[in-house]
């Protein structure tokens, strides 16, 4: 959900610097997922008020998915090739915060899509040159630094339903922009970001790339009704907004310990286990959401299911992608799977709209399930042949 766990193995290569605590890159890390806390969950509660049905608010969704296939390449491609100009980071900030403000003027399907597509794609863009830098001035306290991104998501989560409950959706656009504002000014305290070597033009791209971007591209599919509606979907069984906040939080706090306990993970188990493992459970855990949305117990067991399905996965796609890529370029390493992510998403958005209207709200659950199953079988069937290719 928060990507707390992304790049956390690297170690810092710049002696007494990478030893320190940065407390403006913390803070970008804090803003930046303090204003995904707010999007997640309660963005789609925003359109559903504004009347958009299903079908709308799932295009919707699609095009604020949209932006990821492109900005991670974009961040990037800039991170690797011009050596992290902090000038890159800023201007991405301030055009997020411009462009999402016009929200308020904004009226209609055509209108309201542009605004999330044009701000989404400067707010991601922001997040690889920071993530590259971090990871290479600060890596053996990356995982401290990155943390406080999952704190700010949760303690937005946490505090925002409750006002949610009390002053309506509405309230969730200015509490963006604030966090948007907050970000940008973060990035002019930011120093300059480390150089590094541009890498060749030609990528070592090994075997197993397409079918594990394959299999992420599938899991983030399955993903669209849990991303685009699992807010609306509780309120639609009557959950109050404190309940749905408090359900987001207790996946990220489960998302939290199964990155702290990752490297142990990593020394016990084979890559290509653990990854098939969260998509089977993922299979389990869409499977619940639709048969029992009544059961309070068993909504809490889904959740803590994010731990696997979201955590260990994204921790273990992070390193395969980095294998699969090659030393050179680690910034677009992780923009491939990005996009891959994104370009499910995506999709995954927008045929959740549609399943909504047409088999209903548990009925779209049960299909976000089948194509966790197909993803599986993908990395059981496919994966073993190639895995042996990975350095």
């Amino acid at each position: 959900m928060t990507g707390a766990g992304e790049g956390g193995s690297a170690v810092g290569r710049h002696g007494p610097q990478g030893s320190r605590f940065d407390g403006p890159r913390s803070a970008f890390y804090w803003f930046y997922f303090s204003a995904l806390g707010a999007l997640l969950p309660y963005w789609p509660l925003y359109l559903r008020a504004r009347g958009f049905g299903p079908r709308a608010l799932g295009d919707l969704m699609a095009l604020l998915a949209l932006s990821r296939i492109v900005a991670p390449h974009a961040g990037g491609y800039l991170s690797d090739r011009f050596g992290h100009k902090m000038a890159v980071v800023r201007v991405a900030a301030l055009l997020a915060l411009l462009l999402f403000l016009l929200i308020v003027v904004a009226h209609g399907f055509l209108a309201v899509g542009a605004v999330m597509m044009g701000f989404s794609f400067f707010w991601y863009a922001t997040l690889p040159p920071l993530e590259a830098s971090t990871l290479a001035t600060h890596g053996d306290r990356y995982g401290r630094i990155r943390l406080w991104g999952s704190v700010g998501f949760i303690v937005v989560v946490l505090g925002l339903g409750p006002w949610l409950d009390r002053a309506g959706p509405a309230i969730v656009v200015p509490v963006i922009a604030v966090l948007l504002l907050g970000l940008w000014l973060t990035t002019l305290r930011l120093p300059p970001l480390a150089p590094t070597a541009p890498p060749p033009r030609a990528l070592s791209l090994k075997p197993g790339l397409a079918p594990f971007l394959g299999a992420c591209f599938l899991m983030q599919v399955s993903f669209g009704p849990y991303y685009t509606f699992y807010s609306v979907y509780l309120a639609h069984y009557g959950y109050d907004k404190t309940t749905i906040g408090i359900l987001w939080a207790l996946g990220v706090i489960c998302e939290i310990l199964i990155f702290w306990q990752a490297p142990r993970l990593f020394a016990r188990f084979r890559d290509r286990p653990l990854f098939a493992f969260a998509f089977a459970l993922a299979v389990a855990r869409w499977l619940a959401i639709a048969l029992f949305p009544r059961s309070w117990p068993v909504l809490v067991v889904a959740q803590t299911f994010h731990a696997i399905t979201f955590g260990l996965y994204h921790a273990v796609a992070v390193r395969l992608a980095a294998a699969y890529v090659g030393g050179a370029g680690r910034s677009r390493a992780q923009a491939f799977y990005g996009s891959a992510a994104g370009a499910g998403a995506a999709v995954g958005a927008a045929l959740s709209g549609y399943l909504w209207a047409a088999v209903g709200p548990q009925g779209m659950f049960i299909a976000a399930a089948l194509v966790a199953a197909l993803a599986w079988v993908v990395v059981v069937a496919v994966l073993p042949a190639v895995e042996r290719h990975v350095p």
